[in-house]
């Protein structure tokens, strides 16, 4: 994040008290630490807004480049800009009250607002690469499970090749600054003390040259936009938070050379009712209750929400089953990016049976299919039962 204030809220040091407030607030939005924003951007997004918002503070900050009020040094008020290095006039007395010296600050100033004093050099540029630009794609498990493609459409603003993003065919120097993009004014910081400083010129806004004529193909907009049509091609195998890279698809801007990427991430969509799996991996989980007869006797189950689209069909014929068993399904998960699939987990809830004493003929009858029992039922533990299985191909009817 820039440490000038200004950029931290891309404007220029003429913007106006409503250019700063619409910008706070769009950046404000697209950085909130709600919204999966960097806290620390955040924060000084912030501190630029609280004080380019204040006027004193502004002038301030205009003046010294220092965000306190004391304008840096030690100490507060004139003092502290005493202390701080900055020279303070008093009537017919030169700088710190020295007789007969003449003293300019506009060179001093000037460092502060990193210009060179030419035309334009409060909008000099950054230079380099913008920032990317990170939109969360969100899918449902059947779009993961065998893939899709999703066209996305967004306004794109490139610099305007006909007036070279300066928004305007025809110019003049400014007259107000000379062309150079600063104007010195004297300023009463005190009973008898004065100040000269040099701030961007108001009538040019910092240019140095004014619009007689806009450029009409972006009509003094300095940027052109058209419409961008994307296209994200989600692959079978790909998995949630992969991301997706569009190199230079950002908007063209004043303070960088070349546009940033636009970074797609992958998600599970949200909302509406719960979802029936849960994707770990490759591997799908699927919860399924059967009554106390089934588990014993044996259950068929039809999949008719499984994201491959089919509904496959499972039927268990091995034995009884307790409560918290896992059935295996090889090949019954995601696919995955060798073409090879994952597995089915079905998380078995069995209801529990009404509960009636046995007489001795029905627990006779049963002990002969079981078998008597080997231990004290009374003080069984709970046991968790995994039973692996054949492929998808052999299960699924």
């Amino acid at each position: 994040m820039s440490g000038d204030l200004y950029r931290r809220l891309g404007l220029n040091r003429g913007a106006s008290p409503d250019e700063i407030k619409k910008a706070y607030r769009a950046l404000a939005r697209e950085h909130h630490p709600d919204k999966g924003g960097d806290p620390e951007e955040f924060k000084a997004i912030q501190e630029a807004h609280e004080v380019l918002s204040d006027d004193r503070r502004r002038q301030i900050y205009d003046m010294t480049g220092n965000v306190n009020e004391s304008g840096g040094g030690g100490g507060g008020g004139m003092a502290g800009m005493a202390a701080g290095g900055i020279p303070f006039f008093m009537s017919g007395m030169g700088p710190f009250g020295m007789p007969n010296v003449q003293f300019d600050m506009s060179d001093l100033l000037n460092g502060m607002f990193g210009g060179g004093g030419g035309p334009g050099s409060p909008r000099r540029q950054r230079g380099g690469r913008g920032p990317n630009k990170h939109h969360d794609i969100g899918l449902r498990l059947e779009q993961f499970y065998a893939g899709t493609l999703i066209k996305l459409n967004f306004n794109q603003a490139r610099r305007c090749g006909s007036c070279n993003a300066t928004g305007a065919d025809t110019t003049e120097t400014c007259g107000a600054c000379g062309g150079n993009g600063f104007r010195t004014a004297m300023q009463q910081m005190g009973p008898g003390m004065m100040i000269q400083s040099r701030r961007p010129c108001e009538v040019c806004n910092g240019e140095g040259k004014k619009t007689l004529r806009a450029c009409k193909p972006c009509q003094g907009k300095k940027f052109i936009e058209k419409e961008k049509h994307l296209e994200i091609k989600v692959q079978p195998g790909m998995a949630e938070g992969e991301t997706l890279t569009f190199e230079g698809e950002c908007s063209d801007t004043l303070e960088f050379d070349t546009p940033g990427d636009v970074v797609m991430t992958l998600k599970v969509a949200t909302g509406g009712a719960p979802p029936a799996y849960e994707w770990k991996g490759a591997d799908l989980f699927y919860k399924h209750s059967v009554t106390f007869t089934e588990s014993i006797l044996g259950f068929e189950v039809t999949l008719a929400d499984h994201p491959s689209g089919k509904s496959p069909t499972y039927s268990w014929r091995g034995g009884p089953l307790i409560h918290g068993a896992e059935l295996v399904m090889a090949g019954g998960g995601m696919p995955k990016r060798d073409g090879s699939f994952g597995a089915l987990h079905i998380q078995l809830y069995v209801q529990p049976p009404i509960v009636k004493p046995w007489s001795s003929e029905d627990a006779a009858k049963l002990a002969s299919v079981l078998g008597a029992p080997s231990v004290n039922m009374a003080s069984a533990g709970t046991a968790v039962q995994t039973l692996e299985l054949g492929s998808a191909e052999s299960l699924f009817k």
